[in-house]
This record gives structure tokens, sequence and C-alpha cells, in this order.
């Protein structure tokens, strides 16, 4: 089935039989298209949505794509990464699936009446409050409740598959890790100002989310202007991720609870600081400078404290087990109450050794505190360096984690599952923003009288408690030691160049990444890049897959090796060379233009709502809801080998932009697999590659190594295209 077939049954579809459309509240006129057009208050914003607000777009709801476009898409991308005999097989499965006696249409019509019926059919957020838990055990109680009102749609597809279930631990396997521009600290009251400005930072940003005053976003590519969905923003201050059995839940804070408070943790000692109380007001920054110094000069003088925070490092249903046995007792449940209940922690940390820099340093060099590189700063946000430097100076399970070390290193490292990078890196650079602007100062704060000093949270453990902990350290030391990560700047060119040729930074630089793998192993991979699909209603992100036919082809005949004597321009026959190079340029230059179309025609259908990959979620999850019992077997196109090597993602791939120089990384996501971050700016292009040491199969500063060779010669390719 051709392309043009498949879009024009799409239209067909969605005039005629409701797939996919959105209906306008104010004229009932069906729409496929999205439109900025017909406004109205809409509730597209979670958990805090019981709060008044000023009038807000009415975001179309996430459409439900067409069976025959999906399975054609999968059929297609599929191609690349499955022998012949299994893509024969594939094809087989989907024709019976698909086919008008198959389970697929009746599946795909349970999906459209689950569209009709909630705002996202793929992501339905029905998040608890902290309130009305049970007195006798209220966090036993509490999950119990979460069930009772999760059972129908809450977190059901896309969060609970890609986050909720996953028992990996947090840091590397799901926490990103957010790098700032180093500091200059001399003195402790610099660090302590430092952290009280983006304190005071974060206040101002809360009270702009409890009057609703955040400006609306708007779509600056394809159907510019198209209203964006805001909802993750509005749980970056509220939102705690807590560990359970068989999964995790997210519970949210009370929406405009008058009482707010923060976590500090430094030296692996959690103290409570309140940040705003009813019967005052919020703590100005020199009255948080003067709570963070008191702590600063406490948490030196104690003997070494439990580290309670290792448990949140280690494998969920670990944490889950470790977390029961903590809350049986009073004292510890208050503890984890109040932390669920902060609105971010601050991390005073200890500097990472030298012995985390990079030990291959390949591109520009960037950022340094001391004999730090940045690599290392990055290690230090993500996971914290293992149990004997700061990974107990943390709780993972918590939205926003701002590091902080007395070297001038800083950054950020975030939970996932409430929102993606583009809220918390915009949220970050503005508290950046509010710090910068504020002139330097030296006066020692002093204390006020009326002001308690900050809590320290103490821990009533028992021999299981510390059995827990001593297994989460010996967890999380051997995840920290099998990192393989390295920040790479490639310095040859940047966003510059790449638009002056006519191609989307992105699809170029997922190009980039097909070509490295390509050069490293013969053959393309998995690839997941994550898509926004914030033109929706609670939106969060579809897949796009990288891996096409078309790249496939390109980056086969970019590896051919030259026949010898085409890199002489000087003999005989220099001037026959050099047209038979041409020919060849000609060659490549057509093929790299067919990738590019490509990969620009899924990243555009992943952003309008037409990816695959929530899609064929749905249709798994929907064979499970209509199952005759538990123990039925699922469709074939979901139990064969090709549908597991679909969703083994080799290389995990975003693009995460900054306007300072920040940048984000992240872990592999499989043993055998790459994460790759990349931060495209005018000049200059930062990788954040990651891969593990226990792999025979990868190696970071290989691929380091492909990626710029790739870099290299497809800037040399274009180049003498545009001069011919």
């Amino acid at each position: 089935m051709g392309v043009d077939v498949v879009r024009s049954r799409l239209v067909y579809v969605a005039k005629h039989r409701g797939y996919g459309h959105t209906v306008c509240s104010g004229c009932g006129r069906r729409q496929f298209r999205i439109t900025p057009g017909h406004r109205q208050a809409a509730d597209t914003t979670g958990p805090t949505s019981r709060l008044p607000r000023a009038k807000e777009p009415v975001l179309p709801k996430l459409p439900v794509p067409a069976l025959e476009h999906t399975m054609y898409r999968y059929l297609d991308t599929m191609r690349p990464v499955l022998t012949d005999v299994q893509h024969e097989r594939l094809k087989q499965i989907v024709d019976k699936f698909a086919g008008p006696d198959g389970l697929g249409p009746k599946l795909q019509l349970y999906l459209l009446d689950r569209q009709e019926k909630l705002d996202n059919w793929g992501l339905s957020y029905r998040t608890v409050s902290l309130q009305g838990r049970c007195a006798v055990h209220p966090f036993r109680a509490r999950r119990e409740q979460t069930l009772d009102h999760t059972a129908d749609t809450a977190y059901d597809y896309w969060l609970h598959d890609m986050y909720l279930a996953c028992a990996l631990p947090l840091p590397v396997g799901s926490n990103p890790g957010m790098v700032f521009p180093p500091r200059r600290f001399t003195t402790v009251l610099d660090v302590a100002r430092f952290a009280a400005r983006m304190l005071d930072g974060a206040l101002d940003y809360k009270e702009l989310l409890d009057r609703r005053g955040l400006p609306l976003e708007r779509a600056t590519s394809r159907e510019k202007g198209q209203p964006l969905c805001m909802s993750q923003y509005y749980r970056l201050l509220t939102s705690c991720r807590v560990p359970g059995k068989p999964y995790d839940t997210i519970y949210t804070t009370p929406a405009g609870q008058n009482s707010e408070h923060v976590i500090v943790a430094c030296r692996n000692q959690l103290y409570l600081v309140p940040v705003k109380a009813a019967d005052r007001g919020r703590l100005n920054e020199d009255e948080l400078c003067a709570q963070l110094m008191h702590i600063l000069d406490d948490a030196p003088c104690l003997a070494s404290p439990p580290p309670v925070g290792l448990l949140t490092a280690s494998q969920r249903h670990h944490w889950a087990e470790a977390r029961e046995a903590l809350a049986y007792d009073d004292h510890n449940r208050r503890n984890l109450d109040l932390i669920e209940r902060s609105l971010l922690v601050v991390c005073l940390d200890e500097p990472l050794p030298t012995s985390f820099n990079c030990r291959l340093q390949r591109g520009g060099r960037g950022h340094t505190a001391g004999q730090r590189d940045e690599t290392n700063m990055a290690l230090q946000m993500i996971h914290g360096g293992g149990s004997s430097v700061n990974t107990a100076n943390r709780w993972f399970d918590k939205t926003i984690q701002i590091v902080i070390s007395n070297d001038g290193t800083c950054g950020l490292c975030y939970e996932h599952s409430p929102a993606e990078g583009v809220a918390v890196v915009q949220l970050m650079e503005q508290l950046l923003k509010h710090v910068d602007q504020l002139p330097a100062t030296s006066t020692v704060p002093t204390a006020n009288s009326h002001l308690l000093p900050p809590e320290r949270l103490e821990w009533t453990l028992d021999a299981t408690n510390f059995k827990h902990i001593q297994e989460a350290a010996q967890i999380v030391d051997k995840l920290v030691r099998d990192m393989d990560f390295q920040v790479y700047r490639f310095t040859g060119y940047g966003k510059e160049f790449i638009k002056s040729c006519s191609v989307s930074p992105d699809v170029y630089i997922q190009l980039m990444l097909q070509l490295a793998c390509y050069r490293m192993y013969g053959h393309l991979v998995t690839t997941y890049e994550s898509a926004s699909t914030r033109r929706f209603r609670l939106g969060r992100v579809d897949c796009i897959r990288s891996v096409s036919v078309e790249a496939l082809d390109w980056a086969t005949v970019m590896c051919q090796a030259e026949p010898a004597g085409l890199q002489s321009e000087t003999d005989a026959s220099s001037e026959d060379e050099l047209l038979n190079t041409g020919k060849k340029d000609q060659q490549k230059y057509q093929l790299f233009q067919a990738a590019v179309a490509k990969q620009t025609d899924i990243m555009i259908e992943n952003i309008l709502g037409q990816g695959i990959d929530i899609h064929l979620l749905g249709l798994r999850e929907a064979a499970r809801d209509t199952a005759p019992t538990a123990a039925h077997p699922l469709p074939a196109l979901f139990t064969d080998e090709s549908y597991r090597i679909a969703n083994t993602f080799l290389l995990t791939t975003s693009q995460v932009s900054t306007t300072g120089d920040c940048f984000m990384g992240y872990g592999a996501v499989v043993p055998d697999g790459y994460g790759a971050s990349y931060n495209p700016k005018k000049d200059s292009i930062v990788f954040c590659l990651s891969a593990f040491h226990s792999s025979s199969l990868t190696s970071v500063s290989r691929f380091a190594q492909a990626l710029e060779e790739s870099l290299n010669s497809t800037q040399a390719l274009l180049s003498r295209i545009k001069v011919k």
C-alpha cells in the first residue's frame, strides 16, 4: 500500500467514520486537522485543575490513527532490522490481525470508544492527593485507595508502560541529569546564597503556577501557532513517584495548600526547611540563606547518618519492600510524608573524584570545575557517584532535585514520569536567570528569631532496614561502575550549517546517529526518538522510529570503500576520477535527500498524533482488557519475535535544547544499547553518550569516534554538492 493511499484513507476515515477527529465544543463541527480556532475554558492541566484559572484553549483529543496506517508504518519501519524470513512472517501476522475477520478492527473500535470517553485515550492522569489517609497505616491505605481510583483509566497504557511498571533503578535507568554552567564559590556563604536564590526563584514560579499565570506556549513549526498542553508544568513542584507492587504510582500534594516546605540533603542527612507558612507568608532570600547556612554548619558536625536515600536508588521492587518496612514506624512514616509533600529537594554535595573524568576525551573541552571535566559533572547529576560519595544524598523519587557542589558544580536530577525535559529545562533556565539578575553580595544573613532552625529528619531503623540499605548500596555501586558515559562536544559545525543545507537539525542529527551505528556495526538498530504530542490534551510523547529503508540505503553507500586512487587528483587519470567522484557524490546526495524526506515525514506524523507506538501499545492493552480471561493469549502481533525486537531500543535518543550552556544526559535503557541526547547550538552540538562497560558490543568512545566521522563526512559531501 503506497503512502498516498494511506493518507487518502486517513482523510476518508476521519471524515466518514470519526477516526482521529476532534469535536469543537463551540460549533459541534468535527475537525481532522488541528486548528487553533474556537477557544473556551478547558480542563487540561491534570492534578491542579481544581484551582480557578484563566480561560484556556480547548485542545483536541489525541487521535486514534487508522489501523491500516499503523500496520503499514510498522511493516515499513521493521524492514531494515528484520531478516527476510522474519519480515515475511510479520507481514502474514499483520495481514491476519488487520484483516476483516481479524482481531485488529475490533480492538480499534475499543480504542475509539475509549477516545470518546477520556481526555487522552493513551494517557489519562488521575493522580491521588495526599489527603484523606488512614490514620492507622496511611501509606498502605493510600496505595489501596489508589488502586480503587485507578482501576479503570489512570496511568493506563503509556505512562504505566513507559515508567510506572519499570523495575529498573531510577538513577541511570530513568532519571536524566542536567548540568548548569559552573559557579564560582569561594566561601560556604556563596553556596548558601546561590541555593537560597534558586529556591527563591522556585517559590516565584510556584506562585505563578498557583495563580494560573503561566504563559500559554504555541507550536513554532508545522501549523504554527497551535496552543500546546501545559499540564506537565503544573506537576513539576507538586509530584512525587512512590514505589509499589506491582507498579509505582505518582502522588500529588493538594492544590493551593497554604504551608509549603523543601527538603535539603547534606552529607546524607535530610533537613526540613519551611519556605511558606499560613501565618507569615514565604521566607525571603536572606531567611532562606540563613536556614541553609545552619544546615551547612550542622551537617559536618554529626556522626554519619544512616544513608536512607540509597533506598530510592535501588530496583523499584526492592525499594517498595524496603519502604513498607520503613513505614511501620510512625516517625519514619512522617518523614516519608514530609519528603513526598515537599516542593523539591536541594542536594548540597561533595565534589566527585577525578576518577569519574572521561578517559578518552574527544571534541571540545567544555565546562570544568578545578580538575573535573563535564563528563564528571554529568555523572554527579545522573547517579551521584555511588554509596561512598553522593548517591545517598538524594531522594530519586522527587521530580526536582537541584544539586549544588562546593566546587561550583551544579545541576539537576529529575524524575521523569510527571513531565518531559522541555518543561524541566524551562523551569531551570528561569531559576538560573533569576539568580544571574541579582547583584553579588557577601552580606552574612542574620537569623530571624521567629524562625526555628531546620528540622533534621531522624530515622528509627532496625536490622531489616539496615539490610535493605546495604543491599541498595551494592546495587547502585555496581550500576555506577558499569556506566560508560561521555559528554562529547562536536565543534566542527552546528545548526547554522545544517539549516543552510535546508535540513531540520533534528532530522540531520538523527541521520548522523544512524550513520554512526552503521559505521560501527554494518547494520542499523531499532531507534527511539521522543516526539512531543503536546498539541493534544494531556499530550506527552510518541516514538519517532528513525530507522528506515531510506536511511539504510544512504548509510550503506556512505560507508562503501572508495577505489584506490580516488584520494589523489594529481595522476594522469585525475579528470576521470573527479567525474566518477562527482557521480558518486550525486548518488549519495540523492539518497541523503530521500532519507531526510522519510525522517521528516515520520516526525510530522508523530507530532500530529499519527505515531504508531502508542497505537500499538493501545491495541495490545485493548486485547488484554477485552480478553475472556487473564490467561487468554495475546494476538501473535504482540508475541512474535519481531515485537520484542521492535521494542528493544538499542539506541535511545532525544533532542534536549537549551538557551544557555546547559545540557542533559541519561543512561542507556538496555544492556547492549546506547543512550544519546543532543543539544544543537549555532556552531556546535553537545552530545551525551551512554552505554555499559559490561557489554562486549558497545563502547561510548568508539561511538563518539564514529559519530564524529559521520558528521565530518556528511559535511564534506554537502559542501562539495553546494560548490557544484
